[in-house]
């Protein structure tokens, strides 16, 4: 009994190549101090991570909806579909996804799902599943790869690659991709002031594209903690829901 008690409590641990996701960057005072700023997704993804991510959202709310304004990136590797489906939660929620080092295959498809894209350093890759011929990559990842804003030459060139190994985009190429996916931009560029060079102007920039998208992230946010009782987000759910856009 003891060793069949062992074996259910192993199996329902997360998989041993499983995401880690970890909250970062505290409050340091005032009425939010000890509220995640962050969060650090790291390690190979595979199926079942995002209902993890999930969960995690539910256990903690209002960690969870200050955290996910930034998403750190050091995913290794793993199951695109699962990919797809983390990128849809996450690009629903409007976070800036940020990377640091290269980033590729599920990591890339992650990245591309924010708002806003950071990449400080680091390369994005384009990768084929091993199984996947060129030129017949799965409708519901080239569909997605378009929504987000790759560019169609550049998603040709990847797909006419000869290789299962990574796709590198040039710096020019992420360039083209944008900081920001079309839908965000489109609404950025009729709402927003206009961004130049400055620290200001970045700053006002940003400000604006977070009051922009409150409401919408609050509906997300609202479908993931559906039948949770939280303090928190009871007293915070009608304000960020109505919050102008």
């Amino acid at each position: 009994m003891l060793l069949l008690s062992l074996l259910g409590t192993l199996l329902a641990l997360p998989g041993a190549h499983a995401l880690e996701f970890s909250y970062g960057n505290p409050f340091p005072d005032g009425p939010l101090a000890g509220v995640a700023r962050s969060l650090r997704i790291s390690g190979e993804l595979v199926p079942g991570d995002t209902a993890r991510l999930t969960e995690l959202v539910r256990r903690k709310p209002a960690d969870a909806w200050h955290a996910l304004g930034r998403v750190e990136l050091a995913i290794s590797g793993g199951d695109t579909a699962e990919a797809l489906l983390l990128a849809d939660t996450l690009a629903a929620l409007y976070p800036h996804t940020v990377t640091s080092a290269d980033c590729a295959g599920a990591c890339a498809i992650v990245w591309l799902a924010g708002a806003w894209r950071l990449l400080p350093a680091g390369r994005i890759g384009l990768q084929q599943a091993p199984a996947s011929a060129p030129g017949k990559a799965p409708t519901d990842l080239r569909s997605y790869l378009f929504k987000q804003g790759l560019p169609a030459p550049v998603y040709e060139r990847w797909r006419a690659s000869r290789t299962d190994g990574v796709y590198w985009l040039s710096g020019q190429e992420v360039n083209t991709t944008g900081t920001w996916p079309p839908y965000y931009f489109q609404r950025l560029s009729a709402r927003c002031p206009p961004l130049d060079s400055t620290d200001e102007s970045f700053h006002a920039v940003r400000r604006c594209a977070a009051r922009l998208v409150i409401s919408q992230k609050a509906f997300a946010f609202d479908k993931l903690l559906e039948g949770v009782n939280d303090p928190w987000w009871n007293d915070n759910r009608d304000l960020l829901r109505n919050a102008p856009r």
